[in-house]
């Protein structure tokens, strides 16, 4: 039994996501896929424009077996801890044999070489890193010209520095890097593959052909493109993510949190705000100088943005001021191994041996119901539980529909199974 692992958004599925899973069963020869997939929040710092039941139901239809969840704390975190929240259930599950991933140029060997030098990281390496960043240049700049200063000492990277910086600047690439570090650092068995990205690019806004980007996508929808929305995403796909804005479940946009992180910002104080994660440096201060007055998350984002504290950057540690993810929090989980349980979101009943096999093999619990869960573990599961289930509810508060406005939902929603 070959089982591949995909890692996932989602945001929503579309036909570029459907290419990636059929090649990667293709280059892998897997009889079975497992996808971690983010929840109900994403890691650029955004909540996902739909629940995490529908696009579990998308991905089943479009051919994945089983639907894991990577928890909001990982799920919401930079590129290297995203990576490793979902590459560390992928390992504990016991039973993946490769991951494979999207990246721009599909150049594994590239991709390893320097993820490899990324995960020694020399003194010398640190040193230069730690000069750029104090001449002002942002980490992923930084890091790019730390990198290229040492591996062109050495002729062991054929490329200018221009070059280079393309390379570590494209999303795929960048995740690419560092499931492979974060393979590394587990000691994984887990073979890594990579499928060149197909169609347009991570940011481009346009749909142009039958495959474009997620964010496209989004924007199609928010211009009422609906026709250009159909033809980006399977059809099965499409009409279910229409049923949920009919029902008025969806869309939900990070603008929607706007009045819940205006109140947290006035009636908490710097020194609460300097413990949340990815909060440092000073940005508590930019923040709150910026926060004055009724303003909408995209309008402070973009007031806080400098050429440190990049956009993504900003939209994460807002998410997590509004979900009150703490630093010592997620230190805690990491510290302890990372995700503490495996949550299974849905699966399909043709794979019921793969979900056998993966409570046999699993070194983490697996939660396949989780108010049985909740009330069952305690210590770090139980904490990780309870901050999914207050992100979850602060996420259904903002659904268009008052009616759908639930919580509790975590407690109530069964697991998807697909009957095929």
């Amino acid at each position: 039994m070959k089982i591949v692992g995909l890692i996932t958004e989602y945001n929503p599925f579309h036909n570029g996501h459907l290419y990636h899973l059929q090649k990667s069963k293709e280059a892998t020869g897997a009889q079975y896929t497992i996808v971690v997939m983010s929840g109900n929040y994403v890691q650029r710092g955004e909540p996902a424009i739909v629940d995490k039941w529908t696009r579990t139901k998308m991905a089943l239809i479009c051919g994945a077996d089983l639907v894991i969840e990577l928890p909001v704390v990982y799920a919401t975190a930079s590129a290297e801890f995203f990576a490793f929240g979902a590459v560390s259930i992928l390992h504990n599950s016991g039973i993946v044999d490769s991951i494979c991933f999207g990246s721009e140029h599909g150049d594994l060997m590239l991709l390893s070489q320097i993820a490899n030098f990324l995960y020694d990281e020399s003194e010398d390496f640190q040193k230069n890193l730690k000069i750029f960043l104090s001449q002002g240049f942002p980490f992923p700049t930084a890091r790019t010209k730390a990198l290229f200063s040492l591996l062109s000492q050495n002729n062991s990277l054929k490329k200018s520095e221009d070059e280079l910086k393309e390379f570590l600047t494209s999303p795929n690439n960048i995740l690419g890097i560092e499931y492979i570090k974060a393979l590394k650092n587990l000691g994984s068995s887990i073979k890594p593959y990579t499928i060149q990205r197909k169609g347009a690019s991570y940011h481009s806004k346009d749909i142009e052909s039958s495959i474009a980007s997620a964010t496209a996508i989004r924007n199609a929808f928010k211009n009422e493109s609906v026709h250009d929305l159909s033809q980006a995403m399977p059809k099965e796909c499409f009409d279910l993510f229409m049923r949920t804005v009919d029902s008025g479940t969806a869309p939900i946009y990070f603008d929607d949190f706007s009045p819940d992180l205006q109140y947290i910002l006035r009636t908490t104080t710097q020194e609460n705000l300097r413990s949340i994660r990815e909060i440092s440096e000073g940005l508590e201060n930019r923040i709150i100088e910026y926060a004055s007055g009724n303003f909408l998350i995209s309008e402070l984002t973009k007031a806080v943005k400098t050429k440190r504290y990049t956009l993504t950057r900003i939209q994460r540690a807002l998410m997590n001021v509004i979900l009150q993810i703490s630093s010592k929090d997620f230190w805690t989980f990491q510290n302890n191994g990372g995700p503490q349980y495996i949550r299974i979101l849905g699966f399909r009943e043709s794979a019921r041996p793969l979900l056998k096999k993966l409570k046999q093999r699993s070194s983490l619990p697996v939660v396949s119901n989780f108010k049985k869960s909740y009330y069952k573990l305690d210590g770090l599961p139980k904490k990780m539980l309870e901050i999914e289930s207050m992100a979850t509810d602060l996420y259904r508060l903002h659904t268009p529909n008052p009616s759908q406005r639930l919580i509790g939902t975590e407690f109530s929603t069964p697991l998807i199974i697909l009957e095929q």
